[in-house]
């Protein structure tokens, strides 16, 4: 009977063993499953103005933040939407996608546009491609 147990015991820490040895070398693989690619990064800077009728235009932080929020960028694919995202002032925007075509544009308020938008990228596997949006608001 003990030595059954002891059998047993031993075959449980063998089985977990091997789980934990198969977990981490399939973690640290930087080879994707098979039947999937790994993502692209679509990412750029944002700039959107003028923001006042009159220069020098010093907006509040709120009013900053406002006029980025009001105009997200929005990404589509073959199949239609694929992802929106609101720009940030300093950091701009990311986005994580399948490797593709995809359409780049912003969501319009009024009279704005986006020079050279809607602008089509190919994302590559494991690469990055920047686009970089400047906003033209029309106030003048």
């Amino acid at each position: 009977m003990l030595a059954e147990e002891y059998g047993r015991s031993l075959f449980i820490l063998i089985l977990v063993l091997a789980t934990v040895a198969v977990a981490i070398i399939l973690h640290a693989s930087p080879v994707p499953p098979q039947g999937r690619t790994a993502n692209g990064t679509l990412a750029g800077n944002v700039t959107i103005g003028p923001l006042c009728p009159v220069e020098p235009c010093h907006p509040a932080p709120g009013q900053l933040a406002a006029a980025y929020a009001a105009r997200t960028i929005v990404v589509t694919g073959p199949g239609g939407f694929i992802a929106e995202a609101v720009p940030d002032p300093v950091n701009g925007y990311r986005f994580s996608l399948p490797p593709g075509t995809y359409t780049v544009g912003i969501r319009q308020q009024g009279m704005d546009r986006g020079a050279g938008l809607p602008a089509s990228v190919i994302i590559p596997a494991n690469g990055t491609v920047r686009l970089d949006i400047s906003i033209d608001t029309g106030i003048r």
